[in-house]
């Protein structure tokens, strides 16, 4: 079972940013997750929004915007201590994956464009495919991705559905096939304990598929999903939760 670092170690340092995957290589989790767009001018850089109002205070769209131009953003958010903190290149964030860990990126567009550029800096980096989980919640994407690379991993990213007369999509079932439709290694999938049990979680993965779900950070959930025998585990304090989950010896 894999924790891994929402975004970096985002509760301790700004979201997206150099220190705070620094911070999930220094406290050596299983690995860290980013979000990934492409500039106007074809630079790949990680935030989590397109807009970059929410971490900056300044309203600039990535993909209409040209790098230069956002690195003039402070996007340090809600953690001043570490302002100015800028925007950073994808290529720059290899730097902290570091051996034996695996890096979750997520294309957040549906555009096409971002899948190779993205593999060129893998393939630049020599980053081993192994270490590298693409994640989108664009089907598009993830059947684009497999098509062009079915030696890398890819895994459909996903939530739950509640409709006005009460049932719930995705069942495991729908999910599984939904899975083989879009030739996805496995499901990232909103961590709902209202909907999500150890006979659904165990189902799809004995239908072939791994299972991650996000954003756990309370203990007491992360415990349930670790008994559940899912694969990862996003979270925004990932160091933490895997500290207190292997010192109650689950």
């Amino acid at each position: 079972m894999k924790w891994i670092s929402h975004r970096g170690e985002s509760c301790d340092a700004p979201e997206n940013t150099l220190p705070a995957f620094a911070l999930s290589l220094e406290r050596n989790t299983d690995g860290m997750e980013c979000d990934i767009h492409l500039t106007k001018d074809g630079v790949l850089v990680t935030n989590h929004d397109s807009n970059t109002l929410r971490t900056s205070g300044v309203e600039s769209i990535i993909e209409e915007s040209i790098f230069a131009d956002l690195q003039k953003l402070d996007v340090c958010y809600d953690k001043k201590s570490y302002s100015p903190c800028r925007i950073p290149l994808f290529r720059d964030t290899l730097q902290f994956l570091g051996k034996n860990r695996v890096y979750y990126v997520e294309i957040k567009e549906d555009d096409p464009r971002v899948i190779p550029a993205m593999v060129e800096e893998l393939e630049k980096a020599e980053i081993p495919p192994e270490q590298i989980v693409m994640i989108s919640f664009k089907r598009n994407i993830v059947k684009l991705f497999k098509e062009a690379y079915p030696e890398r991993k890819a895994l459909f990213l996903t939530s739950f559905r509640v409709f006005e007369n009460g049932t719930w999509t995705p069942s495991a079932d729908a999910l599984i096939e939904e899975l083989k439709e879009l030739k996805a290694d496995g499901v990232d999938i909103h961590g709902n304990l209202t909907f999500l049990s150890k006979e659904y979680v165990q189902k799809v993965k004995e239908a072939g598929f791994s299972f991650a779900v996000w954003t756990i950070d309370e203990v007491e959930t992360a415990k349930r999903f670790v008994e559940f025998g899912v694969d990862a585990i996003t979270s925004n304090c990932a160091a933490h939760l895997k500290q207190l989950i292997e010192q109650k010896g689950i």
